[in-house]
């Protein structure tokens, strides 16, 4: 499947904009451009008086980096930590961890995002920018910036040390 993929893709020319992953299941993506990494989980270390889906910090290459669990974000139950992925993207708040369920991989799409319906209180607290489709699955497209809104209230220094 995935081959047949990535010759769709070839064939209409697209270029890969979307890194996909996946929390319970549901399919969302960020912007290529945005995300700095993925990694492996690394250890957390908790802060008082953070928000209910921040669950900690962590060290990455000297910078204190906040972490939010998308499935707390989104009204789930916690991810497993162990078995989780997280996507570093660069957001107006810094650099911001997002603990997802699995990382699938990085697609072009042929067109414009189209707009999320208006279903349900929050609309705009959701986090999710619009919606495409890609190989005839649903693909919501996150808001990296009003995601990582949860890690304003933070006052993290950019480097250890400073």
């Amino acid at each position: 499947m995935i081959g047949s993929s990535r010759r769709s893709q070839k064939l209409r020319g697209e270029q890969k904009n979307l890194v996909r992953f996946v929390v319970s299941d549901t399919t969302y993506s960020f912007d290529v451009h945005t995300v700095e990494e993925v990694v492996h989980p690394h250890p957390i270390t908790p802060l008082p008086h953070m928000g209910p889906s921040i669950v900690g910090v962590f060290d990455h290459r000297g910078r204190v980096t906040p972490v939010v669990d998308l499935r707390l974000r989104f009204g789930m139950e916690p991810a497993q930590l162990r078995s989780a992925k997280w996507i570093l993207t660069r957001t107006q708040f810094g650099l911001v961890g997002f603990v997802v369920d699995r990382v699938l991989d990085v697609v072009g799409t042929a067109g414009a995002l189209s707009p999320t319906p208006n279903v349900g209180a929050g609309q705009h607290s959701r986090g999710i920018r619009g919606v495409t489709n890609v190989d005839g699955n649903l693909v919501f497209s996150c808001d990296e910036n009003l995601l990582a809104s949860v890690v304003s209230e933070l006052v993290i220094p950019e480097k250890l040390g400073s």
